[in-house]
């Protein structure tokens, strides 16, 4: 189905840098394959890009607005990328301004420091088999493929666990290159959304409420409440991502 020619309403957002990079440098065209008042998700690909209406969680794929809500829309409408701006839902929603994406280097100290909150992580690790996370705590990669696609929620848990190990261990320095190049093969195994977040997550990306929570650990202040505001993203996709920094942090 064509895109509607009408007017679109052009909406100013936030995102990456590389997400504004690829809206310019891969036009194409999709369709939605979520949607709801606070977000909106386009696949184009192999990859997913959103919109998320004010309030929403930013993930990195997606650009955030200040709308109070997003229009409504079906699944499986058309939606295109053109011109640096993603088309869908009669908006024309562009990259303007930056958000900031580097993470913090860990200090040997971060482990005890997330320790010391003891939050609770049982939602996350109660849907996962326990030896699949040991062997992720070890940095081995065969645990990918028991964990991609496990759990409840639009992120299926077992990818948000996966996800905060890559992060996390990226401002740790441990060797992950095995267990990114897992996730690369089995990606497939989960949902479009949920793998697209996972491949950002290869690259460093992640929801700034987790950045929050690295760059607390790395100077040892508000850990607690930078805690407590990843735990409360999502049903589970906090827990799961704060579970993932634990067995990253893991010596």
């Amino acid at each position: 189905m064509p895109l509607s020619t009408s007017p679109r309403t052009r909406v100013a957002g936030a995102g990456t840098a590389a997400l504004r990079r690829r809206l310019h440098e891969e036009p194409g065209t999709g369709e939605v394959v979520h949607a709801g008042a606070s977000a909106i998700y386009v696949r184009l690909r192999d990859r997913v890009v959103g919109v998320a209406a004010r309030g929403a969680v930013h993930v990195p794929a997606t650009i955030a607005t200040a709308l109070s809500r997003l229009p409504d829309v079906a699944v499986g409408a058309p939606a295109e990328v053109a011109d640096g701006a993603l088309h869908v839902a009669g908006l024309s929603v562009s990259v303007d301004r930056l958000v900031p994406t580097d993470l913090p280097a860990l200090p040997p100290e971060a482990a005890a420091r997330l320790e010391a909150v003891a939050p609770d992580l049982g939602p996350a690790r109660d849907q996962l088999p326990a030896a699949a996370l040991e062997a992720l705590a070890a940095g081995d990669p065969d645990a990918v493929a028991s964990l991609l696609g496990r759990g409840d929620g639009l992120t299926p848990v077992g990818d948000d666990v996966v996800a905060g190990w890559l992060v996390a261990a990226r401002g740790a320095g441990r060797p992950r290159d095995a267990v990114a190049d897992a996730v690369r093969r089995s990606a497939r195994r989960t949902t479009a959304l949920s793998a697209t977040l996972l491949l950002e997550a290869v690259e460093g990306g992640c929801i700034p409420e987790f950045r929050s929570l690295l760059l607390a650990l790395a100077t040892g202040r508000d850990v607690p409440a930078a805690a407590h505001r990843l735990l409360a993203v999502g049903h589970t996709s906090g827990a799961g991502m704060l579970l993932g920094t634990t067995l990253a942090l893991r010596s």
